[in-house]
């Protein structure tokens, strides 16, 4: 059986890394669409509210960044220059083999 794309990636949680020039710890792999979740230790915590507006938990504020470049058929360039090689060759080779 082969690995799925989060047993590829899961040695990058917790990794810091600067992709778009935002730099942030991946805290998450998603696989559709194949995404990494960041989170940046730097952000100040948001606070979230409830439906009626009252403060309920505070939280640091996420974003999700695509693993393909924008061309959309090629490992994103700031993940091929920072993933080691053989990280990188796995990951290009599950996203261009996918179905």
């Amino acid at each position: 059986m082969s690995p799925s794309l989060i047993q590829i990636l899961e040695p990058l949680i917790g990794s810091t890394l600067t992709i778009g020039h935002r730099r942030g710890t991946v805290i998450d792999i998603l696989e559709d669409p194949p995404s990494l979740v960041m989170s940046s230790p730097e952000a100040p915590e948001e606070i979230r509210l409830d439906h009626l507006g009252r403060p309920q938990e505070t939280s640091v504020p996420s974003w999700t960044v695509s693993l393909f470049s924008e061309s959309g058929n090629v490992l994103h360039p700031d993940l091929q220059r920072q993933l080691h090689p053989d990280l990188a060759i796995r990951a290009h080779d599950f996203l261009n083999n996918k179905d």
